[in-house]
């Protein structure tokens, strides 16, 4: 949840900026794999979407996606 006071930024895509801000997260289980204390952006997504998992921490964690699976 946005604090007051926070800075927010803007991403620019296909369409007009959307503005978001950085959190600090305790952490993140994906399976049974646990990331502790890392930073995600926060912004606007559409109603059918729940979060987007970046590059960043699939490339980091060397995780492996099987879209067969």
């Amino acid at each position: 949840m946005y604090e007051n006071g926070e800075a927010i930024y803007e991403v620019y895509g296909i369409g007009s900026p959307v503005p978001f801000y950085t959190k600090t997260m305790n952490h993140i289980v994906i399976g049974n794999f646990t990331i502790k204390n890392f930073e995600i952006d926060v912004g606007m997504l559409p109603n059918n979407h729940n979060a987007l998992l970046g590059l960043d921490i699939l490339k980091k964690h060397r995780f492996v996606i099987d879209l067969k699976k």
